[in-house]
């Protein structure tokens, strides 16, 4: 996990401060981050569902006995390490197929 970057926080804080900062080390204008209020709505309602889902997550416990329909899954997986590197492949790629013909077709 990286450091918090207080000069990003203040750029993305502070939408005239990253014009200032581009004019200051001679770059390409950049144009401003610009907040409306539908994006700073969204932006709350966000963090708050994420929040209430957590402490959700949190309060309720775990339940007694496991799903019937997982037992299939955790007979897939064994706890070696291989199984961790296989489901990981799987979930990489089930996850990454989507962007594939964007990939394809951009020319990489």
């Amino acid at each position: 996990m990286g450091r918090l970057r207080p000069g990003g926080v203040c750029v993305g804080l502070v939408p005239a401060l990253a014009t200032g900062v581009c004019r200051a080390f001679d770059g390409p204008a950049v144009p401003a981050p610009h907040w409306t209020p539908a994006s700073v709505v969204t932006g709350l309602l966000s963090t708050a569902a994420a929040v209430g889902g957590a402490a959700w997550a949190v309060r309720r416990g775990a339940p007694a006995e496991p799903c019937t329909w997982t037992a299939p899954l955790r007979r897939l997986h064994s706890g070696h390490v291989g199984d961790y590197v296989a489901w990981f492949v799987l979930g990489t790629a089930v996850l990454g197929a989507p962007a594939l013909p964007g990939l394809l077709g951009s020319g990489l």
